[in-house]
């Protein structure tokens, strides 16, 4: 998973971001995430099952 360095930080608010290009990537986080927490699942269940 990769998150906003400060480096990034700094360059958005410098130059600004399209907001469609925001959406895209806040959907593409959601995304990642919604899949990381089905993975937690399935291995909480596996765990569980022991």
């Amino acid at each position: 998973m990769q998150y906003f360095s400060c480096k990034g930080l700094s360059r958005l608010e410098e130059n600004g971001i399209e907001l469609g290009e925001m959406n895209a990537l806040l959907l593409r986080k959601i995304e990642e995430l919604t899949l990381y927490i089905l993975e937690q699942e399935k291995r909480i269940k596996v765990l569980e099952e022991k």
